[in-house]
């Protein structure tokens, strides 16, 4: 299939691991949407080398929704590397990363675009699950593990915000790429790309999001790898922003 090189207001970066089983239904869900919402957008699956059905599944559905592109994560395995693909490949200026198992909602996507839209001057727009408490379905101890972890972040950057390590945010590309370079591999960057945000002090906002638990597969999270490597990029963080400061008093 041919692919466009124009360019678009809005990228959509959907990490993929053997999701052969939801794929279909969540891109088709998303183009359906939009394209009734008539929005310049691009669907980019990145896939961390699957061993079933996901590519073959992409493919059928490229050819219905000419908005959809494959991409193999040809750098190192990890679901960092795969989102590191896609804003590298993206040609929007805005981007958004939608988990595949169409844990989160493409109306949500719509109004966090329409917000970031509306204020020029927002870098960037980060969903929260618990201000409404709309998760439906989330497991009893991650969900203790997460209000926790999450709550020691906000109090170590001093920031009211409850769900850094939600993936579900938008961002404008130039924006990110300010924050760069981005050194998390794995699902850690779902935490990196708003903390650094946050440190190097860009403007965001704060709006409920919804979120449902997967109805195929399992997830891919592995409880103690998150808190190795989510320990290692708020010590990272925390690092910058005391360099940032230190930069920013030295020069006024």
């Amino acid at each position: 299939m041919e692919v466009t090189n124009s360019i678009k207001d809005l990228s959509i970066i959907i990490p993929t691991f053997n999701e052969e089983l939801s794929i279909k239904s969540t891109l088709s869900n998303i183009c359906e949407f939009l394209n009734i919402k008539d929005i310049n957008y691009e669907i980019l699956v990145i896939d961390d080398n699957s061993f079933d059905n996901t590519k073959k599944n992409v493919y059928q559905l490229m050819s219905t929704y000419q908005t959809v592109t494959f991409f193999l994560n040809d750098n190192n395995k990890g679901f960092g590397n795969s989102i590191l693909k896609g804003i590298s490949e993206s040609k929007g200026d805005y981007i958004s990363i939608m988990m595949a198992d169409g844990s989160d909602s493409v109306k949500d996507l719509l109004r966090y675009y329409n917000l970031i839209r509306d204020e020029p001057d927002l870098d960037c727009v980060f969903g929260s699950r618990w201000i409404n408490n709309s998760a439906k379905n989330y497991p009893f101890f991650k969900k203790q593990l997460n209000r926790l972890g999450n709550k020691l972040i906000s109090n170590l950057f001093s920031v009211d915000y409850d769900d850094f390590t939600n993936s579900f945010k938008l961002y404008k590309k130039q924006s990110i790429e300010q924050v760069s370079p981005i050194l998390s591999n794995h699902f850690s960057i779902t935490l990196e790309l708003p903390l650094k945000m946050i440190v190097r002090e860009l403007n965001f906002k704060v709006v409920s999001n919804s979120w449902e638990n997967r109805e195929h597969g399992v997830s891919k999270l592995q409880i103690l790898d998150i808190i190795k490597t989510y320990s290692f990029i708020i010590i990272y963080c925390l690092i910058d922003k005391y360099f940032w400061k230190k930069r920013y008093v030295s020069s006024k």
